[in-house]
């Protein structure tokens, strides 16, 4: 009990000077003299300034990021989704005449499906090459350009059968 109240009045004188204000006095050994910070001040005049202009205090500036989706990013990754909807396409058309077969026994072969199989793997691609660019991977750019080849490599046999 003798330690709870010891610490309780302790708290309590370090609470109030914590929280005192008092004015200093103004006698020259109190006064506060600010000196300006090498780094930080700038002069235009090289510490010559004319009377009355003082220098001026700038922050440092913060380093720059590159961004992770850049037009380089778009690019390759709209590719790759354009291609994919351009084999969808062109293997309906063929389904569609007769033609030929859906070869990926994995892949529907309705369109809505053979759509939702495409998007969902283009959608993996790309969050995996944002992934790797985001870790500044130098192999960010494999995943769509893989599935740029895959489903061009669909297109070129969709010519075939036309």
């Amino acid at each position: 009990m003798i330690v709870a109240w010891r610490l309780l009045c302790g708290l309590a004188v370090a609470g109030s000077a914590c929280f005192a204000q008092q004015a200093l006095p103004a006698s020259p050994k109190f006064a506060l003299q600010v000196q300006p910070d090498p780094v930080l001040s700038v002069s235009v005049y090289g510490g010559n300034e004319p009377s009355g202009i003082s220098p001026t205090r700038t922050p440092p500036a913060r380093p720059t990021v590159a961004r992770t989706a850049n037009s380089k990013f778009f690019v390759l990754n709209g590719l790759q989704l354009g291609m994919a909807v351009f084999d969808v396409e062109m293997t309906q058309r063929c389904i569609a005449d007769h033609r030929c077969r859906e070869g990926n026994p994995l892949m529907p072969s309705s369109q809505a499906g053979q759509l939702c199989v495409n998007f969902a793997l283009a959608a993996w691609s790309t969050a995996t090459s944002f992934w790797l660019k985001k870790h500044l991977s130098k192999v960010w750019w494999i995943p769509p350009a893989a599935g740029t080849a895959v489903h061009g490599g669909g297109v070129g046999t969709g010519f075939l059968h036309q």
